[in-house]
């Protein structure tokens, strides 16, 4: 039964990282192409970055399962951590993305609630930039965890890389930035849609 839950797992991962590939090349085009047609490249980002949220949703869902599951004569190890610097990758994507922002003549700033049902709290201006950037990061020091889960395909690394190398991360950095991308790429698109 575990041999199953870790074959799901790693399916789950696989498809993950497949879907933080395809926005992060997607991404990366439109900076390096200068792509000024926005709300259709928005459009794509909408869609791959929703695929990211239910994969990571289902993989986090396949994880819990894994967990849960009788470990009898299940063997951890502890997983390696791999060099990736997460600073360096923020820096070169504010660098590109600070760039096709400004060849495409759109604001970065929004205005954002941290809650919808807390009708006391005030309104904090947000940047889009600082938020992309985020996700971008995420994506890429997961990526080379995912990668290695996948070459290995070692059961006894499984339980610890999925957590703290990938969920982990995405939850404390990825997941918050995630939602805000969302929100704004859905309120910039409406606001396209009506102009």
């Amino acid at each position: 039964m575990s041999e199953h839950l870790a074959d799901e797992l790693l399916r789950a991962l696989a498809a993950l990282y497949l879907s933080q590939s395809r926005w992060l090349a997607d991404i990366g085009d439109a900076c390096h192409s200068g792509d000024a047609a926005f709300a259709a490249c928005f459009r794509r980002w909408q869609e791959e970055l929703t695929m990211v949220k239910l994969q990571l949703h289902r993989a986090e869902n396949r994880l819990l399962h894994f967990v849960m599951a009788p470990q009898e004569s299940r063997e951890r190890r502890e997983a390696r951590a791999l060099e990736v610097d997460g600073r360096e990758i923020a820096r070169l994507w504010r660098l590109r993305l600070e760039d096709w922002f400004t060849r495409i003549h759109l604001s970065t700033s929004y205005r954002r609630l941290e809650s919808a049902v807390d009708l006391d709290q005030e309104a904090t201006t947000g940047d889009i930039i600082t938020d992309l950037v985020a996700l971008a990061e995420v994506m890429e020091i997961t990526a080379p965890h995912l990668v290695e889960l996948a070459r290995e395909r070692d059961a006894s690394l499984l339980e610890e890389t999925a957590f703290y190398r990938v969920i982990g991360p995405w939850r404390r950095l990825g997941v918050p930035a995630l939602h805000e991308v969302l929100r704004w790429l859905s309120e910039t698109l409406g606001e396209q849609e009506d102009l």
